[in-house]
């Protein structure tokens, strides 16, 4: 009888024990994908963080190097007149905005381009092999969309773009290239502006 008490015990134990594995397993799990989404996602517009973008593309010209065909374009875009919105209207809305502006980029890109927000009003897009199309216009039709689309604020865009492996091999180079030529264009702009 005593035996059979003590099988039970252990049997209950056992079973409550499993029980709390299963549960620690699942939870680690559910914090584990939780980790990797925000790892790999801008937690306000959903679209790609930078680390992944830099991881993808260390990893395409890594490819390129290796395969020697085909090309790579590094897109740097930068919002124009954002910080008034931020200034006038508050973060909430500017918040708004840059969720928009996410989307109004991301839906002008195919599926596997990789569209990425870099940090504050910056987003940043790779894309593979861009054979037929032609990046000029769609951003120029981007940049239409934003300015129709946020006409009231006088948001607009700027961006540069480098090419890989014309312009070399190295992320940071390209990303410098592609940064110093949305620049260039924002100065045009206010050129043309104050004339």
């Amino acid at each position: 009888m005593i035996d059979r008490v003590k099988v039970t015990l252990l049997f209950n134990y056992l079973e409550e024990l499993t029980k709390k594995y299963e549960e620690t397993f699942e939870l680690k799990e559910r914090l584990l994908k939780e980790l990797k989404d925000k790892a790999m996602y801008d937690s306000l517009t959903g679209i790609y963080s930078r680390y992944i973008l830099l991881d993808f593309l260390e990893k395409e010209l890594k490819r390129l190097k290796r395969i020697k065909k085909g090309k790579i374009y590094f897109i740097f875009m930068d919002l124009d007149n954002f910080k008034l919105v931020n200034d006038i209207y508050g973060h909430k809305k500017g918040d708004e905005v840059l969720k928009k502006v996410a989307e109004i980029i991301k839906n002008n890109f195919r599926d596997y381009d990789i569209v990425s927000r870099f940090g504050g009003d910056e987003f940043v897009v790779v894309v593979k092999d861009d054979s037929g199309r032609s990046l000029n216009s769609i951003l120029r039709r981007i940049k239409e969309k934003i300015e129709s689309t946020f006409s009231s604020y006088g948001i607009s865009i700027s961006y540069g773009i480098a090419v890989a492996p014309d312009e070399g091999l190295n992320a940071d180079i390209l990303l410098q290239i592609a940064d110093k030529r949305m620049y260039e264009m924002k100065e045009k702009k206010k050129k043309r502006k104050n004339l």
